[in-house]
């Protein structure tokens, strides 16, 4: 008979394993606590306008990256859903002049010479940076001792082409992206060039531009809750169960002994036994947890695992926090994103000053002649909307941000006064009680000095649970989700002895 696994979450890492566990012949019960899958990969609807709130660019939509064979392997992604590649990336207005930022770093530097031939070294620094990181990618391959029916192993070579970046990563890995951004002199370009949040190291900036730059990067037509509902239509199309507004409450293990140097959850130890829901108790051979990692260890555990890899990443977490700001305006602006200004009024909230904003602009998620807008505010606000929430003016913060963006909005573009339908915020509360995610945190913080990290997920003394998703492969994000995905369900077809389809 089929082992039984249960996942919990229904995000891009629940769907994934759900998909490869479904076809590699487990009977596989998905449980998600919302009425839609996606977790944090997800958009909504308000007054017919979709505002998207995670997807604006994927890693993994180019065939060339190894993650994209888990897009299509799940049915994420396939040669029918168009890709678009908007060019310019982002831009910046000053001093009435719009600065761009090009998928390809040639492009760019070109461009951005002219405007700074001070900067030239520099820029032309950075353009080999991005080049020998382009040959850099998430390596997804099989994990040691499992047996596959497409094998992904990895080789030597593909080590081999990494090596001419390593230098830039360790080099960039030193500094955050605010401090890269303002070694270039003209203040255009420190604009433009912080497009990653900037206590990330500049790493991450230069990976970004790298996948940019080997036609990465692009945004899947229908964005993100298209993409995980096609994902869970492959994993139900499978024969797998899918139970939405069902909420775990506890996951049930019998006490086992730790064992001292036990490398996997074998010998001696306790065993998962299933879990408990509202009105009644599933039993499983294997329980994956998908849910944010440190939320369910305090929410779905009487007694919650004390591995040494836990402990080490509660002790690490720094919890990546936004607020995202949407407005449906019933009029047309461009189907592209809008260049950021510098605005005449700070915007401010709690402790935060924005002093520069700018919009993903869709005109084809409004209504006819309308646009939907999409901006975020990066920050760890959480505190501020949690103190608002417990005295009661959580509301009317909201209301207040959504003016300030209101009267931003109309300033630089007149023709929105009086046409703006629906400005709707998603605070990190929004998140937190939507997916459960601590904090309501997407992301983990890489800052400099912090090593990439990638936690094993299984316990020692209980066997057949595991944990997987984002928080395990810091920084995290949507290829990180869908790789630890990938990676447990194999771990479950080596502990179980099957093949890996």
């Amino acid at each position: 008979m089929s082992k039984k696994v249960i996942i919990v979450g229904a995000g891009i890492t629940g769907l994934t394993t759900a998909v490869y566990l479904q076809r590699s012949g487990f009977d596989v019960t998905l449980i998600e606590q919302h009425n839609i899958v996606g977790g944090m990969c997800t958009s909504w609807k308000r007054k017919g306008y979709l505002f998207e709130g995670a997807i604006h660019w994927l890693t993994g939509s180019s065939p060339k990256m190894k993650v994209h064979q888990i897009w299509k392997d799940t049915g994420a992604l396939d040669e029918n859903i168009p890709i678009q590649l908007k060019d310019p990336f982002y831009s910046v207005e000053h001093d009435g002049q719009i600065i761009n930022l090009y998928r390809d770093i040639d492009k760019t530097v070109e461009h951005l010479k002219a405007i700074s031939p001070d900067d030239a070294p520099l820029l032309k620094k950075i353009a080999k940076d991005v080049k020998n990181l382009s040959k850099m990618q998430m390596p997804i391959a099989d994990i040691k001792g499992v047996k596959a029916k497409n094998p992904m192993p990895m080789t030597h070579g593909f080590l081999f082409k990494m090596l001419p970046a390593l230098p830039a990563v360790k080099r960039l890995g030193k500094i955050t992206c605010f401090e890269f951004a303002k070694q270039f002199k003209h203040p255009a370009i420190q604009r433009l060039l912080r497009i990653v949040p900037d206590k990330y190291t500049a790493t991450s900036l230069a990976f970004t531009l790298s996948a940019l730059h080997t036609g990465d990067g692009g945004y899947p037509e229908g964005g993100s809750l298209a993409m995980v509902q096609r994902m869970a239509k492959t994993f139900t199309d499978l024969g797998g169960k899918l139970l939405l507004n069902a909420q775990v409450q506890k996951v049930n293990y019998t006490e086992g002994k730790i064992e001292e140097h036990v490398e996997k959850n074998t010998n001696g130890a306790g065993r998962v036994t299933g879990v408990t829901m509202k009105n009644e108790t599933l039993d499983a051979d294997a329980v994956i947890v998908s849910q944010e990692t440190i939320a369910a260890l305090d929410q779905l555990f009487n007694t919650p695992p004390v591995d040494d890899w836990i402990t080490e990443m509660r002790e690490n977490l720094k919890p990546a926090v936004c607020t995202f700001i949407c407005i449906g305006v019933r009029t047309e602006l461009p189907d592209v994103m809008l260049p950021e200004w510098t605005l005449k009024t700070p915007i401010t909230f709690g402790d935060t000053t924005i002093n520069e904003v700018s919009f993903y602009s869709y005109r084809h998620y409004a209504p006819d002649g309308g646009t939907a807008l999409t901006t975020i505010s990066f920050g760890d606000t959480y505190n501020f909307w949690k103190k608002a929430k417990d005295e009661g003016r959580y509301d009317e913060e909201k209301q207040a941000l959504a003016e300030q963006f209101s009267r931003a909005l109309c300033e630089k573009y007149p023709q929105c006064e009086g046409k703006i339908e629906i400005v709707d915020i998603a605070t990190p509360l929004t998140y937190e009680r939507y997916t459960g995610a601590y904090h309501g945190s997407w992301m983990s913080i890489m800052e400099p000095g912090d090593k990439m990290k990638q936690y094993p997920g299984y316990c020692k003394n209980i066997k057949g649970l595991y944990f997987a998703g984002h928080r395990l492969m810091p920084p995290g994000g949507l290829p990180s989700a869908a790789a630890s995905g990938y990676r447990v369900a194999q771990q479950i077809c080596l502990e179980f002895d099957e093949v890996f389809g």
